[in-house]
């Protein structure tokens, strides 16, 4: 089967093409709650997003964020495929619905449309996945505000070697304070004009001290500089991600103890 990733004008076409919106030919953009797993219904509130103008799978497997390639067969209207499926490393009290998910997209061949959404079929037909288009929650430089412990960096759980490492936003001035492992950082960040989930930090200024945590705090300062977005995750953490839609920060909300300094 020849794949090729196509935009959304492209896949457009080839929905004009065809003789309807039912059974094969249907628009899958955009975010899908998943419903059920071969027929089987699901928790944990998992959705699955496909970009078509990217060519881009991402989405929550009930627990841990997903994140990979999306492939369309041109010639063959219904065919779709998967590549580069990734998670984050997150445990979570239950992981089985996570599980299934996961398993029935690495054996996802085709799509069709059903009475209440999209169903994924394996390449024999049989119905995998049944999705419910999605409403998108909007996204607010608001609920960033205050103080995140970072949590994971690049999906690695951080370990604390001497200070705790932290971002904490002030969204009236636009600057951010934290510290990176090791020493006091401060800087700015900026939003792209008519798109609420963009972040781009600023120059960062940082202390000079040496300490055990210049490892940690080396790559959170790396991971900074690739940031170009937010996501509130539906457990209330935050991640902030790549131009890719990687996420190489994880934030956890500080309900206790201020470690700010």
């Amino acid at each position: 089967m020849k794949k090729i990733l196509i935009s959304a004008a492209a896949f457009a076409a080839v929905l004009l093409s065809s003789c309807g919106t039912t059974g094969k030919y249907v628009d899958i953009s955009g975010e899908w709650n998943v419903v059920s797993v071969e027929g089987q219904e699901v928790t944990g509130n998992p959705y699955i997003g496909f970009d078509m103008e990217k060519g881009r799978l991402y989405g929550n497997a009930g627990c841990n964020r997903i994140m990979g390639g999306l492939a369309i067969d041109s010639i063959n209207p219904g065919k779709i495929g998967f590549t580069g499926v990734a998670t984050t490393r997150m445990m979570c009290p239950d992981m089985a619905t996570e599980q299934k998910v996961l398993e029935a997209l690495n054996t996802v061949a085709g799509y069709q449309a059903s009475s209440t959404g999209v169903e994924l079929t394996d390449k024999d037909g049989k119905v995998l996945l049944s999705l419910e288009k999605r409403e998108v929650p909007v996204a607010s430089v608001e609920d960033i505000n205050g103080e995140w412990k970072i949590s994971k960096v690049d999906g690695a759980a951080v370990e604390v070697a001497d200070k705790t490492p932290f971002l904490s936003f002030n969204v009236a001035e636009k600057a951010v304070h934290g510290n990176g492992g090791c020493n006091i950082i401060n800087g700015s960040f900026s939003q792209e004009d008519g798109n609420p989930s963009s972040l781009k930090f600023g120059q960062m200024i940082s202390t000079m001290m040496a300490g055990p945590g210049m490892e940690t705090e080396r790559k959170v300062l790396m991971a900074m500089n690739k940031v170009v977005s937010f996501v509130v995750n539906e457990n209330g953490t935050l991640s902030l991600m790549d131009a890719d839609g990687n996420e190489v920060l994880l934030l956890v909300k500080n309900t206790g103890e201020v470690v700010s300094e």
